[in-house]
């Protein structure tokens, strides 16, 4: 698991970005072909919880602020770990906006 590896390392600063597909590149030739799938919204929060859940620090900061991001998430680890979930809890139950798929960039 991903959380475990990154624990592992215990290293100072993580950055998760989320995957877009661009057309005319390999990948999108493949999502097009049904050769790769695409996690949806929701699905990506729910890997993003897992990872931050998994994700044992002795010190660090976890973001997943960057544009590719439903979610913006900026946590200090140890400490911020609960709030970090509780945040992707909250955007599972529908209570906080997602960023919109026009907002999104590389």
């Amino acid at each position: 698991m991903t959380g475990e590896l990154l624990s592992a390392m215990d290293p100072h600063f993580i950055g998760a970005l989320t995957v877009m597909l661009i057309p005319c590149t390999p990948l999108y030739e493949d999502f097009v072909n049904k050769k790769f799938e695409l996690p949806d919204e929701r699905e990506l929060l729910i890997e993003l919880r897992e990872m931050i859940r998994h994700t044992n620090l002795s010190r660090g900061l976890f973001y997943s602020n960057h544009a590719s991001n439903y979610l913006p998430v900026k946590a200090r680890l140890p400490n911020g770990k609960r709030d970090a979930i509780n945040l992707i809890e909250r955007a599972l139950r529908g209570e906080i906006g997602l960023r919109p798929e026009w907002m999104r960039a590389l």
